[in-house]
């Protein structure tokens, strides 16, 4: 008998899209179903709209490959979730869970950062990043920033960036939030977040007058039209060989730190080695050594990456500014000729972690949720 397969949120291909496993999707769901697959979205907020799909012996399959930031929330509705229903649970996650001890034994976890690389760079995914072209990062004439979402550590990056006179020729500041029409800058949750560094002072009004009326949003990587739309590629942006990556946690706002301290970031940071740049991190402390760890070259025989140890957000970004007026006059473009197999090892790297991610995926496919 054909096992039933449902992909409850349109999202089946990024992780599963290699598999070609044969599926209904809601637009065309009916009856009930062995197996749903479902994202963050439908399991933070709205579970019981699946349930009239769902018989004794579903599998409930959930992806959070690409949504795992603040994720206690997710966490915490998760295990409300799966203790209080008698399915079968199987979660797969682009971190290292620290507390699987508190899921009941009908759940089962495939957490790793492999995940995450699989997730952006496999060719069946609708998140997939690609190179629109084979040249590399080769100039040093300032600085790459490209910062999409309207986030108070990015504002606050920007009134920084602002106060030290930096030159942001190559730099976005679009921030922009989600609405029924797609992404659109607003200007609204911008003032709140400028608010609201006046109010903890991490800026005074002199800056805050400044940043305000500073024209917004700050353009560079879409194609102006309105709602926004982002290319998620390497393109031309790209040639600058520094690129300063503003992650979408960094501690600076609630929720930022889970209760277990777990690490997650994004595509962000993956474009840095995949255009063969040198990146610096505005990120959770520890993103750097992170990577480190994952195996990507930091380039710290030339970068002071001492920004990474530091608990408070505020000084963190301010050591790591310190680091970037410097780096820019150093001669980077040498020490890449004279490196290049180090930036080409960390590009190989990607798909390394990307074909350890699938493999991880395909043993948790086969072996525990079509068993």
């Amino acid at each position: 008998m054909q096992i039933r397969i449902l992909d409850s949120e349109l999202q089946m291909s990024r992780i599963f899209g290699i598999f070609n496993l044969e599926y209904d999707t809601i637009e065309n769901a009916s009856g009930l179903y062995d197996i749903v697959f479902t994202h963050r979205e439908l399991m933070q907020d709205n579970f019981d709209s699946i349930k009239k799909y769902l018989k004794s012996t579903t599998k409930i399959v959930t992806d959070i490959s690409i949504e795992s930031g603040n994720i206690d929330t997710f966490l915490d509705k998760y295990e409300f979730i799966t203790k209080n229903n008698l399915f079968d649970f199987y979660l797969l996650c682009d971190t290292t869970l620290k507390n699987k001890t508190k899921f009941n034994n009908n759940v089962k976890i495939l957490d790793d950062f492999s995940i995450l690389f699989y997730a952006f760079l496999n060719e069946h995914s609708d998140d997939r990043m690609s190179l629109t072209n084979t040249l590399f990062a080769d100039t040093h004439d300032g600085f790459l920033s490209l910062n999409n979402s309207c986030r108070l550590h990015r504002v606050y990056l920007l009134t920084q960036l602002l106060k030290r006179n930096f030159s942001l020729d190559k730099c976005s500041f679009l921030f922009s939030t989600g609405t029924p029409q797609g992404w659109q800058y607003n200007r609204e949750v911008f003032i709140d977040c400028l608010d609201e560094l006046l109010k903890q002072k991490n800026i005074n009004s002199e800056l805050y007058n400044t940043v305000i009326n500073y024209k917004l949003p700050k353009t560079l990587d879409y194609d102006n039209t309105n709602p926004l739309f982002i290319y998620n590629d390497i393109n031309d942006l790209y040639k600058t060989i520094l690129n300063l990556v503003s992650e979408n946690l960094t501690g600076m706002s609630d929720g930022d730190i889970s209760k277990d301290k777990l690490f997650t970031f994004t595509e962000k940071t993956i474009k840095p080695f995949l255009a063969k740049q040198m990146p610096l991190f505005f990120a959770l402390p520890g993103h750097v050594n992170l990577l480190r760890n994952l195996g990507f070259d930091m380039f710290d025989d030339i970068i002071n990456h001492n920004y990474d140890n530091e608990l408070d957000s505020v000084k963190r970004l301010d050591m790591l500014l310190d680091e970037l007026d410097r780096l820019l006059k150093v001669d980077l473009l040498e020490f890449k000729n004279n490196n290049q197999t180090r930036f080409d090892k960390n590009y190989n790297h990607l798909f390394d972690l990307s074909k350890e991610g699938c493999q991880k995926v395909k043993s948790f496919l086969y072996e525990e949720i079509l068993k």
